[in-house]
């Protein structure tokens, strides 16, 4: 008898503890986190200071590098830009995503009065926008330094075309050419092809310290120079050697 009752309790314990168990509620999913994907920076290229590596006339195309930093590197971020005294001309590419170098070209202004226009470059990812601004020096000059820099161009295309054909560049390579600004007695010059971008640089001095320099950025992967040459003396036709390439991009 009293196995009887002791079997009994038992399966009402059972029992009440299988219902319990069926009026359980399943633990809800995990929810996404609003801010997932959304930390994340942008470094905008060259750097605010000194502001005389981007020195600009009036309708000449600046370009602005752009870095994305996250580790969520298989998600793009939404580039965009504004300006003042200025138009946003491109956005190259318009989603930008880790280990691509973006290019934001603006174009200032007609003036005939130094001026400072203001680029905004905004990056946006999942509800989360950064921005990065950048002021940009005009000078109202026209461009004359074109013929001055188009010997030094020639020669060194040809000698990389001749002595680094590595690097895709012949004499047939075609090239855009921008003004930059000059640092004290130092002139400079880019020019633009489809894969580099290639700086002149020239000391404006008397032999045998004319020297020449160019300094070479493959676009979409390299945010600096990444090779550069010198020839000691430009009218001596001194051989060229390599040297260190500059850590800040002149525009």
């Amino acid at each position: 008898m009293g196995a009887v009752r002791f079997l009994g309790l038992a399966c009402v314990v059972v029992l009440a503890a299988c219902s319990a168990a069926g009026s359980a509620s399943p633990s809800p999913s995990p929810v996404p986190s609003p801010t997932a994907g959304a930390d994340f920076t942008i470094d905008v290229i060259p750097p605010e200071n000194p502001p005389e590596v981007r020195a600009a006339i009036p309708g000449q195309k600046v370009c602005f590098l752009v870095v994305l930093n996250t580790a969520d590197t298989g998600s793009p971020v939404t580039i965009s830009a504004t300006a003042t005294k200025a138009t946003v001309a491109s956005i190259e590419p318009a989603e930008l995503t880790a280990g691509v170098v973006g290019e934001v070209w603006v174009v200032p202004d007609a003036t005939t009065a130094e001026a400072t226009a203001s680029v905004t470059i905004s990056a946006t990812r999942a509800g989360v926008t950064k921005t990065v601004e950048r002021s940009l020096p005009i000078f109202p000059m026209a461009d004359e330094r074109a013929a001055d820099a188009q010997p030094h161009f020639e020669r060194w295309v040809a000698w990389l075309a001749a002595e680094h054909p590595e690097l895709g560049i012949t004499e047939d390579t075609t090239w855009e050419s921008m003004f930059v600004s000059t640092l004290l007695v130092v002139s400079h010059y880019a020019y633009w092809s489809e894969d580099w971008e290639l700086t002149v640089a020239w000391h404006v001095m008397m032999p045998p310290d004319d020297w020449s320099e160019i300094h070479l950025r493959h676009r979409g992967t390299e945010s600096g120079p990444s090779l550069a040459f010198r020839i000691d003396s430009f009218s001596g036709e001194s051989e060229p050697h390599p040297v260190e390439p500059p850590e800040v991009v002149v525009r």
